[in-house]
């Protein structure tokens, strides 16, 4: 298995959101990094319930590489890569199931 990475922000790079509220937030993962799964999508991985605020869920993806692109200028270089999630797996249990039916092709 893949070690997972913390992919939190360092504190100096942090900065308020002021977009999506009146009131400036702190953001502590890059843009991104959210996934947003409504009704279709919830009912497709068969999450009849809504797990609670804060708990922790397995997440098992495949993507599509669907944008790269490098940029150099003088003293900075970037590199950038787009994925668009595929297939995804959810699982909000803490046994070690199969996360959903969709990953073992069924």
């Amino acid at each position: 298995m893949e070690r997972l990475v913390d992919m939190k922000l360092p504190k100096a790079k942090r900065g308020g959101d002021t977009a999506a509220t009146p009131v400036a937030q702190e953001r502590e993962y890059p843009w991104g990094l959210t996934l947003n799964l409504e009704s279709e999508a919830l009912d497709k991985l068969g999450m009849d319930e809504l797990p609670e605020i804060g708990a922790e869920v397995k997440l098992h993806a495949v993507g599509r590489v669907t944008r790269i692109g490098e940029a150099a200028s003088e003293g900075n270089e970037t590199r950038s890569v787009e994925i668009q999630i595929i297939r995804l797996a959810l699982d909000v249990d803490d046994d070690e199931r199969e996360f959903a039916k969709g990953y073992r092709g069924e």
